[in-house]
């Protein structure tokens, strides 16, 4: 039993838990087993704590609920409510601080109605009017927002201590009602840290910084958490200088306030103090390099990036995932694949978060055997169990121009969600399946699930692509006027453009000029569009001249203009319209292209000979040119 109380570490604990199996020690020790329960919990292990439990021919209360606050502390709080629900079906009678482990998960879930029907049991077990159990009750009053049923019990509890009054303090000034949490305060005869910490943490969310330093002045002791409170808050009101003064007149700081100073100077957008206070930390762990890459990674300077990520002398899958993520992220997809071989050799397993990013970098580039190796690789992975990895799964194969295995990941997923289904929509309608987008669309309705702007906007695209205006303008209406979706710039941009095919100019133009916002370039530009399938040169003028003002540099606007003109005969303008070309300095964008070759990108810009390879691969097309010839 004290190697037990002793036990510093999951893997000592495996090994005293082996010892005692070995020995046949354990069935006869029930302080044994509630110890190793809750040491299972506190190491983050519940998974080994249930395997045990389950094991047990005949376990007591006091097993039961080290069960059920193994689950609580673990954070996984309908699960500890699923344990005692079939603690209750097992006829086992609870225990004081079973119910206020229950008390606590229902409090995190917000779930008032449950506690108060637990309350009835409470009082029917003989428990109701115990201390433990009647600050649970108050804790949960008021995270729910039930302050007068919090004071009721307070009012009539016979016997208080400072976590009744504590209860009290924060709860009313986490629901803003700083005048009675500092009447409670003023009146406690014993304060601790918590306390304190409670009615600055009150200040703090009324805003007021100024009342929650002064309280902060005043506390005859403090510990790391009140120092935490005041820094964090400092920093989320973007005051960084307060926040660095309070770091500075820390007696002992650890490196968890320093990766705050880290995280608050890289929101802050200063990433050069950001460095410096990094640079100048006494001692720094994974999380540090972390921050200080991701700080880099949001304003898109990955070369800082990874170089700290090439310094990094411990490298954990947050460090791998926020580079690989960070090149990702800013459209540099073939570079995350790079870095994506040599994480392979460092031994980690990855996690959904990990294998969310190399879809998103595989989806990019169009590659799909990397994204099904990695997760191929991911032990017990499955789809129908992690929606977002199957939804991102949809979304890969369909960009990747597999549409077929798109609908097979769909048809796997059991409960699918808004997202899901959007991501099918718009699937369907990028691949001109305008009718299988519209029958998702429907079939998305049929399962109550409502559609959001999003929805909306694949549903258009779908139409659009089809040429089916009436369907087009129904959905639009639908939107707004059953759904209460204010339609964006890219709604818009999607019916001019479908009121444009279908020849309704003059419908689209107006809908241009009734919109609430200022029409954007996508908008103009589909009605510039329009215009030159239906040789409107004069609407045309009028996108383009709004174009040229949004946009002068963009050499497609000028272009399709051009053309309107040439389809016109107005070579006149179309002279005129090379003349702004010239005295504009604008250039046209070139041409690129990305090929995939065993295993590896390859891209391509026109007139670009920077390739290893160029001689071999412009000799080739030279001889392709003479064959072309040749064939007439």
């Amino acid at each position: 039993m004290n190697l037990i109380k002793k036990c510093p570490s999951l893997r000592t604990l495996k090994s005293i838990h082996a010892h005692l199996l070995v020995s046949a020690s354990i069935p006869s020790s029930d302080l044994a087993l509630n110890k190793i329960l809750r040491l299972y919990s506190r190491f983050g292990a519940i998974c080994y704590a249930q395997k045990l439990f389950d094991q047990l021919p005949e376990p007591n209360s006091y097993l039961w609920s080290a069960l059920v606050h193994g689950f609580v502390e673990g954070k996984r709080y309908e699960d500890a409510l699923l344990i005692f629900i079939r603690m209750r079906r097992e006829s086992v009678t609870p225990l004081n601080f079973t119910i206020a482990s229950v008390l606590k998960a229902l409090a995190r879930l917000e779930k008032k109605k449950d506690g108060q029907v637990l309350q009835g049991s409470a009082l029917k077990l003989g428990v109701g009017c115990d201390l433990i159990v009647q600050n649970a009750f108050i804790d949960l009053f008021m995270r729910c927002g039930e302050v007068d049923l919090a004071r009721q019990l307070f009012e009539e509890m016979e016997e208080r201590d400072v976590v009744t009054w504590n209860s009290m303090v924060f709860g009313y000034g986490n629901n803003g009602i700083l005048d009675i949490a500092l009447h409670f305060f003023n009146r406690m005869e014993e304060r601790d840290v918590i306390s304190w910490t409670s009615m600055i943490q009150g200040y703090v969310r009324a805003g007021d910084m100024v009342q929650a330093r002064a309280l902060f002045e005043r506390m005859p002791t403090k510990d790391l958490t009140s120092w935490n409170v005041m820094v964090s808050s400092y920093l989320d009101a973007g005051d960084v200088a307060s926040a660095r003064h309070i770091v500075e007149s820390m007696p002992i700081c650890d490196v968890r306030i320093h990766n705050l100073m880290i995280s608050g100077y890289c929101k802050a957008g200063n990433l050069q103090a950001a460095r410096e206070f990094f640079e100048s930390m006494p001692s720094k762990n994974v999380a540090s390099w972390v921050l200080m890459m991701d700080g880099y990674i949001q304003v898109e300077d990955l070369d800082n990036a990874r170089c700290l990520f090439d310094q990094m002398a411990e490298k954990n899958l947050v460090a791998w995932s926020t580079i690989i993520g960070g090149y990702s992220k800013i459209g540099k997809p073939h570079s995350a694949l790079h870095l994506y071989k040599y994480f392979k050799e460092y031994g980690l397993k990855p996690d959904e978060t990990f294998i969310l990013i190399i879809i998103s970098a595989c989806s990019q580039l169009g590659i799909l055997h990397i994204a099904e190796s990695v997760i191929q690789e991911f032990e017990g992975f499955s789809l129908l169990s992690n929606l977002h990895i199957a939804t991102s799964l949809i979304d890969m194969y369909a960009k990747c121009g597999s549409i077929e295995r798109a609908v097979e990941v769909f048809e796997m997923v059991d409960r699918k969600d808004l997202l899901c289904y959007t991501t099918m929509i718009t699937a369907f309608a990028n691949h001109g399946l305008s009718q299988h987008a519209i029958s998702f669309f429907y079939k998305m309705q049929k399962a109550n699930i409502e559609p959001d702007a999003l929805a909306f906007l694949g549903v258009l695209t779908a139409c659009n692509h089809a040429g089916r205006a009436n369907e087009g303008r129904i959905f639009f209406k639908q939107m707004k006027d059953e759904y209460g979706i204010q339609p964006s710039e890219k709604h818009y941009a999607c019916v001019v453009d479908l009121l444009g095919r279908a020849g309704c100019l003059e419908e689209a133009h107006n809908l241009v000029n009734n919109m609430p916002m200022a029409p954007s370039p996508m908008v103009w530009g589909a009605l510039l569009a329009a215009c030159r399938v239906h040789r409107n040169v004069e609407l045309a003028e009028v996108a383009a001249t709004e174009l040229f003002m949004i946009e002068p540099k963009n050499s497609g606007n000028y272009i399709l203009l051009s053309n309107i003109y040439a389809a016109a005969g107005r070579w006149d303008d179309v002279g005129k319209l090379r003349t702004m070309i010239r005295d504009n300095r604008v250039r046209k964008n070139k041409g690129s292209s990305w090929v995939e070759l065993e295993s590896e990108v390859h891209e391509f810009v026109m007139g670009d000979k920077s390739h290893t390879d160029s001689e071999s691969i412009y000799f080739v097309l030279y001889l392709l040119g003479e064959d072309m010839k040749l064939l007439g």
